[in-house]
């Protein structure tokens, strides 16, 4: 076995782990109606093994950051920050981030928004 092999079997090996498979490989192939193994290939060509080994942690982050962002939208920010201007952009932060973090330790995201609006609420009396 070359080394371009041997760093080819090191990668699947990392792409193949729980983490990284049920998070990322699966979902965005599926995504995309490919087999996991395409988008393994796609992967490996694109990144070098330090990089996969260290990917999933910034995963994580994007994922709290989509929350966030999901979060944000959804408690109509833009408009009450950013057209009517009764939230400040500071408050509208706090309270996302509160939510996000609520439902990322296992809050019901509904129950997030719920919370959510009514400190908005509170804010704009």
């Amino acid at each position: 076995m070359d080394k371009s092999e041997q760093m080819e079997m090191m990668k699947l090996r990392v792409l193949r782990s729980f983490k990284w498979n049920a998070q990322i490989v699966h979902p965005l192939a599926q995504e995309f109606g490919i087999e996991d193994e395409e988008f393994e290939e796609i992967l490996m060509n694109h990144f070098d093994m330090s990089y996969l080994e260290n990917i999933h942690a910034t995963f994580e982050i994007a994922e709290k950051d989509r929350l966030f962002r999901r979060i944000y939208i959804d408690l109509r920010f833009h408009w009450f920050c950013d057209v009517l201007e009764l939230v400040s952009p500071e408050d509208a932060e706090a309270i996302s981030i509160k939510a996000a973090e609520d439902v990322w330790n296992g809050k019901d995201y509904e129950e997030a928004l719920k919370k959510g609006r009514d400190e908005i609420l509170e804010l704009i009396k």
